[in-house]
C-alpha cells in the first residue's frame, strides 16, 4: 500500500479490519473500526465530473493503480464531507457561515487540495501554516539586536573588565614601537572570570526575554514584527510558562556554555546546528522546538 499524501482516514497498513488516521506526515495512533456498509458509487466531496467522464482520467505511467482513497468513517452519512482530513476541497460555506481560520492564514481555509506540480504548504496537524525559514531568520536578527543592547546595558562593565588587560597590552605595544611587543598579546591576557560573569548575564537575558514574551503573547518582539508566533505543535494557543521555559532552556544553556574556554567551541557549534535545523527539517522545527514540541507558525496565537 502506498503512503498517502494528504491527511485523512485510510486502511490501516497494520490491521485490515480497521482504519487509521494519517496526519499528512506520519500515521497517527488514532484508529476506528472499518465500516461494514458496502461502498457505493457516490462521488467524493469536492470532485467534479464532466459529461463523458465516467471514470477518473488515466495518465501515462499510471496504469490501473490509484492513490488510496479515504474510507468512510463509521457513523458518517454517505455523500457528506468527511469529518476530518482526506482528499477534498474546502466545503462551500453557507450564507453567513465562514470556514475556520487561524490569524494570518490565507482566506478560504488552509486545507486546499494538492494538485500535481503544486507544492503543499507545510502546516501543523490541525492546518495552521508554518513560518518559513527566512521569516525565522528575520525574527532572530531583530530579537538579537534587542537582546544585545540589553546585555551591554546590564553586563557591559563585565565585558569591558574582561578585555581590559588585552587593551592595556595593545596600548603599551603601540607606544613602545617594538613590533615584538604585539606577540605578547594572547588569550592569556583575557580575564575569563569577568567574561564568564558576562556570559551568565547574557544567558539570563536570553532566557527571561523569550519566556516572558512567549508566555504572554506567543511571540517575541522580533517574531511579532515579521508576523509569526510560537505554539505547541498539537494545539494552538499561547505557551505556558513551563513550555516556554523548556523551549528556551536549550538556547540559553548553549549560550552560557559557549563561554567556556576551548570546550565552548563545541557548544557554539551545537547552537549553530540548532539554528540551521529548521532549514531542512520536514516539520520546520529547530532542536529546541523538538525538545518542547513546538512549531513557529504564521499569525498570532489566541489567548486561552
Amino acid at each position: 500500500m502506498s503512503t498517502p499524501t494528504t491527511p485523512g482516514w485510510y486502511d490501516d497498513p497494520e490491521d485490515d479490519t480497521q482504519l487509521r488516521y494519517f496526519d499528512g506526515v506520519v500515521w497517527s495512533k488514532h484508529t476506528t473500526p472499518r465500516s461494514t456498509r458496502p461502498a457505493t458509487g457516490v462521488a467524493q466531496p469536492g470532485q467534479q465530473q464532466f459529461p463523458g467522464q465516467g471514470h477518473p482520467p488515466q495518465y501515462p505511467g499510471q496504469g490501473g493503480t490509484q492513490a488510496p482513497t479515504p474510507s468512510p468513517v463509521p457513523g458518517q452519512v454517505q455523500g457528506q464531507p468527511p469529518a476530518t482530513g482526506g482528499w477534498s476541497a474546502p466545503p462551500t460555506p453557507q450564507p453567513g457561515q465562514q470556514n475556520p481560520q487561524f490569524p494570518g492564514s490565507p482566506q478560504g481555509g488552509w486545507n486546499a487540495p494538492t494538485y500535481g506540480g503544486v507544492q503543499r504548504v507545510a502546516t501543523t496537524p490541525d492546518g495552521q501554516p508554518l513560518a518559513s525559514y527566512w521569516q525565522r531568520v528575520g525574527a532572530f536578527i531583530l530579537d538579537g539586536i534587542i537582546q544585545f543592547v540589553l546585555m551591554l546595558v546590564l553586563g557591559g562593565w563585565f565585558l569591558f573588565k574582561g578585555f581590559e588587560p588585552v587593551w592595556d597590552e595593545l596600548v603599551t605595544a603601540m607606544d613602545s614601537g617594538d613590533p615584538g611587543a604585539f606577540d605578547r598579546i594572547t588569550a592569556d591576557n583575557v580575564n575569563f572570570g569577568y567574561i564568564l560573569a558576562f556570559g551568565v548575564i547574557a544567558a539570563v537575558i536570553t532566557f527571561g526575554y523569550a519566556v516572558f514574551f512567549l508566555s504572554r503573547t506567543g511571540a517575541t518582539p522580533g517574531k511579532a514584527a515579521v508576523g509569526i508566533s510560537v505554539r505547541l505543535r498539537d494545539r494552538p494557543g499561547v505557551l505556558s510558562v513551563g513550555d516556554a521555559a523548556k523551549r528556551t532552556s536549550l538556547q540559553a544553556g548553549l549560550s552560557l556554555l559557549g563561554n567556556i574556554p576551548l570546550l565552548g567551541n563545541l557548544f557554539s557549534l551545537v547552537a549553530l546546528v540548532d539554528l540551521l535545523w529548521p532549514a531542512w527539517d520536514e516539520r520546520r522545527q529547530a532542536l529546541h522546538d523538538k525538545l518542547a514540541r513546538t512549531n513557529v507558525v504564521v499569525g498570532k496565537q489566541p489567548r486561552g
